[in-house]
């Protein structure tokens, strides 16, 4: 009996790794469509962005009758889809879900730049991300601050990070002088992520993890406190995301 108990674990992790190596024909399939090139990498996420495989996520598609959002890399052959919510329409997100550790999702967006930019153009240094809305007055009030802290920190990156079109965001550059590199039509980034509440900020470590994260933060002290608490929060956060990183137990998604 106990050759048994011992045999049939094995088989079960002998199997699930044959699994993973090698998908099944419909999650081939499924795969194809995304055109992520010869050597795909997908990730899948149930609506409440915690990992699933690829039966779990098409189970729960099809008997949910649920859409997913999906942000892509094509690029590099990375793509991350997120179930919604039951009922959940593309900009209703379920919630905000990735923490600490967690591997950023992959995206290529338009930049107001003239360019396409992906995740991998933000590695090798922290990356502040800033996510907005242009009538959205909490995202208005924190520009000032926003500009500051790049001024003072030029060993970063900085980017922020809308859903609207071209035009709006430009508008939004040109009458609040932000000074950031900003990405538009990031809807799909959005909801994966789970973010529905704006201003959102994420800090991103060098390898592209979530260092921290504040949302729907709230600025409402004079410009010098403003900036000291912002200033307060990414060290915090650095200092964390080191602490993590040098124990050797950063979170994996």
């Amino acid at each position: 009996m106990r050759r048994i108990l011992i045999i049939i674990p094995l088989l079960l992790c002998l199997a699930n790794a044959a699994h993973a190596a090698h998908p099944s024909r419909d999650e081939q399939h499924f795969v194809a469509t995304l055109q992520l090139g010869a050597t795909p990498q997908v990730r899948y996420l149930d609506a409440n962005g915690k990992p699933i495989d690829y039966a779990a996520f098409a189970q729960q598609m099809h008997e949910g009758r649920r859409h997913y959002s999906i942000t892509r890399d094509t690029q590099a052959g990375m793509a991350m889809l997120r179930l919604r919510p039951a009922g959940a329409r593309a900009g209703e997100p379920g919630r905000f879900a990735f923490g600490r550790g967690d591997a950023f999702p992959p995206f290529e967006l338009p930049s107001l730049h003239g360019t396409a930019q992906r995740l991998s153009d933000f590695h090798g240094r922290y990356t502040l991300v800033s996510f907005f809305f242009a009538e959205c007055a909490p995202c208005i009030a924190e520009v000032p601050t926003l500009n500051a802290y790049a001024r003072e920190h030029g060993d970063m990156n900085f980017v922020s990070i809308t859903y609207e079109n071209a035009d709006t965001a430009r508008q939004f550059v040109q009458e609040r002088g932000l000074t950031w590199n900003v990405l538009y039509h990031g809807q799909s980034l959005m909801d994966t992520l789970g973010i529905g509440i704006f201003p959102t900020l994420m800090l991103l470590d060098p390898s592209g993890r979530v260092a921290g994260s504040a949302v729907g933060m709230s600025m409402q002290d004079d410009p010098a406190k403003r900036l000291a608490d912002l200033d307060s929060w990414i060290e915090q956060w650095k200092r964390a995301a080191t602490t993590q990183t040098t124990n050797g137990k950063p979170t994996q998604q």
